[in-house]
């Protein structure tokens, strides 16, 4: 056979191979040139997306399939990962839009292809495992204030009830000079203890109540219970006006607030802490900052730990968390939730 068309059979079988291959690596796989072009993409991503491969083939900017949110990070990252490879993550969390104008939760696996420009990007649709996430963290949200409810309302009244039966026969046995009086005065005041021990898991399953106290009010409480436990000055602007319909995702943001003041005040060595609530027209923007060390130095661990509770209750609602560079030194932690999920 002519040597000229074996090599012409090698690359055409390599080429179909590799097509094969892209074509079915059952995640929506893209190829994406230096400019952003999307030059090629396979059948899935039509499947998750509803956007037909026509429509997108060196007709799209890979951006434009990413929601508005998330397009700047996904930028930044592209224009990082040609100037640095090392330095841009290979994986993340992305939402894309698709063809209904509805937006899916997605991991983006992103590599640059070795002597080009060129990037493949796979996009893992992770919707419905976000979804049952949300319910059952709903479910166990429900079902802690149900437990929450019973022991204040339930056991916590019946043990009052039987506190004040001791006390009574505690003090009638007193005037009687009975030798049982001690006993009967010590029973009433480890009924008592019992009450005090059912009311701290309360506050510990029901912290507080968002309803009726209101959401920035409730973050107020905690600035001062900071304040007198650590020596100090925590401070809340904005938020008086803004609206939070939302009561399960206000649970997430007040616990992200918490952790993210719990931080700066007890690992992060601040002297200053600001809560500052910004509300714009498609969101609201909690800022927590601190004058403290940052996330160096002995307590990085303790300080990671909460960061991934309060990354994971931001995914749970959809929310975006950022941790940033204060310019008068210590940290920011940004929580930016879009009032869709407020409403």
């Amino acid at each position: 056979m002519d040597p000229g068309k074996k090599a012409d059979t090698f690359f055409d079988d390599t080429h179909i191979r590799y097509k094969t291959i892209f074509e079915n690596t059952g995640t929506a796989t893209i190829l994406i040139e230096g400019d952003m072009t999307i030059s090629m993409v396979n059948s899935e991503l039509t499947r998750i997306s509803g956007i037909d491969k026509s429509r997108v083939e060196k007709k799209m900017k890979f951006p434009e399939l990413i929601a508005e949110g998330d397009r700047e990070k996904v930028i930044a990252n592209h224009l990082l990962r040609r100037r640095n490879p090392g330095a841009a993550p290979g994986n993340y969390p992305c939402r894309v839009k698709v063809a209904n104008g509805e937006i899916k939760e997605c991991i983006l696996t992103v590599a640059l292809i070795p002597g080009t420009q060129q990037s493949v990007a796979s996009i893992t649709d992770i919707s419905k495992q976000k979804y049952l996430e949300k319910e059952i963290a709903r479910i166990s949200e429900e079902e802690r204030c149900q437990m929450g409810r019973v022991l204040h309302d339930d056991l916590g009244s019946h043990l009052a009830g039987v506190e004040a039966m001791a006390a009574i026969l505690a003090g009638r046995l007193e005037k009687e000079n009975h030798p049982e009086a001690a006993l009967a005065r010590e029973i009433s005041g480890l009924v008592n203890q019992a009450i005090g021990k059912t009311r701290a898991m309360v506050r510990g399953l029901l912290p507080v109540n968002l309803q009726s106290t209101g959401f920035v009010q409730a973050v107020r409480q905690y600035a001062a219970q900071v304040e007198r436990a650590f020596g100090v000055d925590c401070s809340i602007r904005g938020g008086n006006h803004i609206d939070f319909p939302d009561i399960p995702a206000l649970t997430h943001v007040y616990y992200i607030i918490r952790e993210a003041v719990n931080n700066a005040a007890k690992h992060g060595g601040a002297k200053k802490i600001l809560v500052w609530f910004k509300d714009r027209p498609l969101d609201v923007t909690i800022d927590v900052r601190d004058d403290g060390r940052g996330f160096s130095g002995s307590d990085g661990k303790k300080k990671g730990i909460g960061l991934v509770i309060m990354q994971h209750r931001a995914d749970l609602i959809g929310a975006r968390l950022e941790i940033l560079d204060n310019r008068t030194g210590g940290t920011i932690i940004r929580c930016r939730i879009e009032k869709k999920y407020l409403s």
